[in-house]
Order: C-alpha cells, then structure tokens, then sequence
C-alpha cells in the first residue's frame, strides 16, 4: 500500500489548533442546503470559467488588487461572543421573564470572562433594564443562565447554536453544574434542528472536528461527551463518501465564500489528511483565492498548494488532483507546465472535459503553445 501524506495536519493545522477552537457544531442536510450544494465537477466547471478571465486579466495587465480581509483567531473568537450575547440580549428583550434584568447582567458578567469592554461600552439595550445600575443586580450561575437562553420559547435555532458553542466555556469554568439543568441543556441543544444551524454558522470552524487532541490535552469527559454526538453528524457521509462538513465547505465554495470555505478545509484537512474529498476542497478554495489576492501573496498561496497537491497525487488516482495541478501551474504563470498537465488529465481519461476546455481556452488565448 501507499504511504499516506505525512506532516500534514501539523502544516496544515497552523492556526486551527483545538485548544484554541471555539464551540460550535455542523449541521444537518435540509433541502435549501441540499439545493445550494455543487457536486465537485460542477464546481469545477465554475472555477474553469473563472480561471479563463482571470489568466485573459493577467495577458491584459488588469491584476486585481483587493486584499483578504485576514481576522485574528482571537478576534473571531470575541466576535462569536459578540454575537451570542447580542442575540441573547434580544431574546430576552422580547421575552416575558420576570428578572430580565438579573440576566441581562449576568449575560454582561459573562462577556466580561472574555472582554471587559461589555461592561465599559455596554449594550443600549442594557440601560433600558437598568442592569448596570445600583442596586447590583442578582447574579445566575452560569448554568442556570445558558438554561433560561436556550429554554425561552422565543430562543431561535440560532440562538441555541451559539449557546452550543459558548456552553464548553461554562463546563471549563469551574461554575456549579446542575445535574438536572445540564440535562435540559442537552435535551434543548443536542439535536439535528441546532446542529444544522452551527453548521452553517462562521463560528463553527471553533468546533473540533475530532476530540483526540483535547483527550490528550487533559480537556474533562464531559466538554467531550459535549462535542461527541455533534462531531459523529458532522463526519456523517452521504451516498458519495463525502461528509456533511464537507459538503458545507462545497456549498460556501459555490456561494464565493472561498476565505471561510478555506478556513474550514484546512482546519478538517489537519485531522482528516486521508479524506481526498477534503483535500480537493480545501486545494479548490486555494485556487479560487487567486483573484483577490496581491501577487505576492498569491505567488506563496499557490506555491504552496502545489506542493499539497503533489503529495496527493503520489497516492491517489483520482484526475481532479493533476487539473489542480494544471490550474495552480497557470496561476503561477508556467502556462507550458500548465497544458502539460491538462493534456496529461485527457490521457488519463479521454472524457475528462473540463481539461479539454482548458486547453482550447489557452490555444485561444495563445497560451503556453
């Protein structure tokens, strides 16, 4: 048998270290999603048709410019507080609750385990409830809070996705946990409904794709009892091998999303550097980063996704690997090395049409002939 790409995840895990990794979780396959989910080829075939404009752009000197906006991990992170405290504070608004303002403050209280600025530059709603004012409003523990959130009848899936994510932070506290309330907590968040709408959630590239690192780490039974049910549907596979997380990044690939399909890839590419449906994925969104990236970062990006994707094609039979091949070679501007590799995909597989179109497409453009 072939030796299986070696180093990867710890290349390729660069920057989505578990420890780090926020709480979130994949989500189910509803027919919307379903319908907005390109098979691989059909993606391709689009990538194909953005290739040919960009590299005719290059012939023309028309080099896009714009930057990837490039967030820090931890900015993120704050920013899934962000917004779980703000939609929280709405639920709330709208709730019929009596101590409204003893939540409220207690929400704040639970900001501030991250950023005081929750309290510095508080919420207007906040002022509307008095919940920083004297009297010092009663504070819930923690576990009480997340069961009057996710509990509310006007808590929406959202909502309970966030609290999926931010519920670990409260069993790493060291709060009192209710055997009875942490039960309701699961009942309200460990289902189909809220895992399809962490899926789908920017955040959920905070969820660990595996728990092995965390077990390693020490991280208690009960933060990965937490991600165990959510992790088995996430690397659920459809009749075509490919996971649901997978297909998520698939989906975000067809919408142009490529920055956060990217992010994704790699982070599942570092636990599951076997997966070839993973591997092309995260290979695709690197290329598809071509237009919105300077020249020299484009230049590393690309140099780098070449050699990714010489380490597959050393194992795998599968053609998509050498028409990557091809395209980061025409990224690269080595349009000789580029038809190569296209001609190479139709002598693989006679019927492999998107390498004939990108061979008649470089013959129109005079391209590496």
């Amino acid at each position: 048998d072939k030796a299986k790409p070696a180093g990867k995840a710890e290349r390729l895990g660069k920057g989505f270290n578990a420890v780090s990794i926020a709480f979130c979780r994949p989500k189910p396959c509803s027919a919307g999603y379903r319908s907005a989910t390109l098979s691989m080829a059909n993606f391709t075939i689009l990538l194909s048709f953005f290739f040919i404009l960009w590299y005719t752009a290059c012939m023309e000197q028309q080099e896009q410019t714009n930057q990837v906006d490039n967030e820090s991990a931890d900015y993120v992170e704050k920013a899934g507080v962000d917004f779980a405290l703000a939609a929280s504070y709405a639920a709330v608004d709208k709730s019929a609750l009596e101590n409204k303002r003893d939540v409220l403050y207690s929400l704040v209280c639970f900001g501030c385990m991250f950023d005081m600025r929750f309290a510095s530059d508080p919420d207007p709603l906040l002022d509307k409830y008095a919940a920083l004012s004297a009297p010092e409003p009663q504070k819930l523990d923690l576990c009480v809070l997340v069961h009057t959130l996710v509990t509310l009848p006007e808590a929406s899936d959202e909502l309970k996705a966030m609290w999926y994510q931010m519920y670990p932070y409260v069993l790493l506290s060291g709060a009192p946990l209710n055997d009875k309330l942490h039960a309701e907590i699961k009942t309200a968040l460990l289902n189909e409904k809220v895992f399809e709408a962490v899926l789908q959630s920017r955040y959920s590239v905070y969820v660990p794709a595996a728990s092995d690192e965390l077990r390693a780490q020490g991280y208690p039974q009960t933060v990965l009892d937490w991600y165990a049910p959510y992790q088995a549907y996430a690397s659920e596979r459809d009749e075509k091998g490919v996971t649901r997380e997978t297909r998520e990044c698939k989906r975000l690939l067809a919408l142009g999303n490529f920055d956060q399909a990217l992010t994704r890839a790699e982070r599942l590419l570092a636990v599951f550097p076997d997966d070839e449906q993973v591997a092309l994925t995260d290979i695709a969104a690197r290329v598809s980063l071509i237009g919105v990236h300077t020249e020299k970062e484009r230049t590393a990006l690309l140099s780098d996704t070449l050699s990714l994707i010489d380490e597959y094609i050393q194992i795998s039979q599968n053609t998509y690997f050498r028409y990557y091949r091809g395209l980061t070679l025409l990224g690269l501007m080595d349009t000789a090395a580029a038809r190569e590799e296209f001609k190479r995909c139709l002598k693989e597989d006679p019927s492999f049409e998107l390498a004939q179109f990108m061979l008649s497409a470089m013959d129109k453009n005079g391209a590496g002939a």
